[in-house]
């Protein structure tokens, strides 16, 4: 990265979160880093893209020397755990004017790209966290591993939340150790409970890839019909009733791609899809990709 779109970000960060996106204008962006507009939009085509890329890139910086600690050693699996919290929520202070940023300062989601990038840092994490607890526990949390996920996030959020929002002095390494050894108690009583997000249910989670690329929701929804169909073929199943499943698949999409897809058609060929239990979790992800496109 330049040395110039570097500062143009640092100053894009500073001035969203200040003033919120929609107050900024690129001539102030480009006044505090002492450059004409045009030379700004040499490096941006848009306000909309510095926002963009200023979101990936402190996402990035803040996970970066949290990933650096796996190369260090450490006495037991949860000393190193509680050191890449640590430096999580450091990394987290540290980058203050970017966490104010996506709180306060976000546009309304004209551009699909932005939730998606949102929803992306939110699965980033997620997996982030289990890798980490996985790594720490080993197997015997694996069974409920995304509840644990989900309530080890929501105790770390709180404490960051604090520290950056009310200035209280917290030590970061103390209150890591403090979380993770409330949570060493809560894992050796667990084993006999059933887990309430199965691995079924976090799917998407789960199929996760980090260097995935954006799609357009009819890129996504033509790409899970694929799999969609593929997968009903791999079905042992009555002859009859596959062909008439891979023909409402084939329905589905005809009428996706129509000008004015007709909603009840779309809805009753989902409904006949979902009585195939191995299909569930795909037909809901091709649902939910549609209602936030066509419902």
């Amino acid at each position: 990265m330049t040395r110039k779109k570097e500062e143009i970000m640092q100053s894009a960060t500073h001035l969203f979160s200040e003033k919120g996106y929609f107050n900024t204008s690129v001539q102030e962006i480009a006044d505090d880093c002492k450059i004409s507009k045009g030379s700004l939009y040499n490096v941006f085509n848009s306000k909309e893209e510095l926002l963009i890329q200023v979101i990936e890139h402190n996402q990035n910086k803040v996970l970066q020397k949290a990933v650096n600690i796996s190369l260090e050693s450490f006495s037991s699996p949860k000393e190193k755990l509680i050191k890449k919290i640590a430096v999580q929520f450091e990394g987290i202070r540290d980058n203050r004017a970017f966490i104010t940023m996506l709180l306060r300062a976000m546009p309304p989601h004209d551009n699909p790209r932005i939730p998606w990038l949102m929803k992306k840092i939110r699965v980033t994490m997620m997996n982030w966290y289990k890798d980490c607890l996985m790594e720490a526990y080993g197997s015997r949390v694996e069974p409920y591993i995304w509840d644990l996920v989900i309530m080890f996030q929501g105790a770390l959020r709180e404490y960051a939340n604090l520290a950056i929002h009310e200035n209280k002095d917290i030590d970061f390494q103390v209150a890591a150790r403090f979380v993770i050894e409330r949570f060493d108690t809560m894992i050796h009583h667990t084993s006999d409970v059933e887990p309430f997000l199965t691995s079924q249910k976090m799917e998407e989670y789960e199929a996760f890839e980090p260097d995935q690329q954006y799609e357009s929701p009819q890129e996504q929804i033509q790409k899970l019909l694929e799999e969609l169909r593929g997968k009903i073929e791999r079905l042992s199943m009555p002859r009859e009733i596959q062909q008439e499943s891979i023909s409402a698949v084939q329905s589905l999409q005809e009428e996706i791609n129509e000008n004015e897809p007709r909603k009840f058609l779309i809805k009753a060929l989902l409904l006949y899809l979902t009585e195939i239990k191995e299909c569930h979790p795909l037909v809901h992800r091709i649902e939910t990709v549609l209602q936030a496109t066509y419902y």
